[in-house]
């Protein structure tokens, strides 16, 4: 397994998440009232999965070496990748600053929740759909086997450094996050979630 490989694996988790926020933020536009352990858990995954495990691989890492293997001709496509990641981290900042006011039943707080759940949803999907089909294509053409099983070794140091039980820990936010969310909402839940099958089959 390639480092690029390893990224698209972790994507798919990613996605997994994405798929239940998405589930969450329908339910909340027609009166749904989120708990509070599935907001929590959905910033811990951010802060913790996303900013700090996957996030510095891709911007330490890959997109740092394949701006310098290009000599600069991409620098602007990296830039603005980077501040995707940047401006995904401020709508976290500004999800975790409304949820007591949502949570008390500020209506303020819930208009801001919702529309900055919101927008980071959006940005997420298409920031992996970005990274997905055009920057892990371009890796895999531009770099060495060798030049891979250096960011290998780059990967593992990062890994052993945040500690082996992090990726677990994710997987298993997400899965209470979906469990939670069929709990409160039931078979409102339930609908949801096939038609979200039923469109990622076709």
């Amino acid at each position: 397994m390639s480092v690029i490989d390893i990224l698209v694996d972790e994507h798919r988790l990613v996605r997994k998440y994405l798929d239940t926020l998405g589930i969450a933020i329908d339910l909340m536009g027609t009166g749904g009232k989120l708990p509070k352990e599935f907001l929590e858990k959905t910033l811990d995954f951010s802060n913790t999965f996303l900013d700090t495990y996957h996030h510095y691989k891709e911007e330490y890492v890959i997109f740092l070496k394949l701006a310098e293997k290009k000599g600069g001709t991409i620098d602007p496509q990296i830039v603005s990748l980077r501040e995707q990641h940047e401006r995904g981290r401020t709508f976290v900042k500004a999800i975790a600053r409304s949820i007591d006011g949502y949570l008390e039943g500020s209506e303020v707080q819930r208009a801001k929740l919702f529309e900055n759940l919101g927008y980071f949803y959006q940005l997420q999907r298409a920031h992996l759909n970005r990274e997905n089909h055009v920057f892990f294509p371009m890796a895999r053409k531009t770099f060495t086997e060798a030049e891979m099983e250096g960011f290998m070794e780059e990967f593992k140091k990062e890994e052993a450094r945040l500690g082996p039980e992090t990726l677990a820990y994710s997987e298993k936010l997400v899965a209470q996050m979906d469990t939670q969310l069929a709990e409160v909402f039931g078979d409102q839940y339930q609908e949801k979630r096939v038609q979200l099958e039923k469109v990622r089959a076709h």
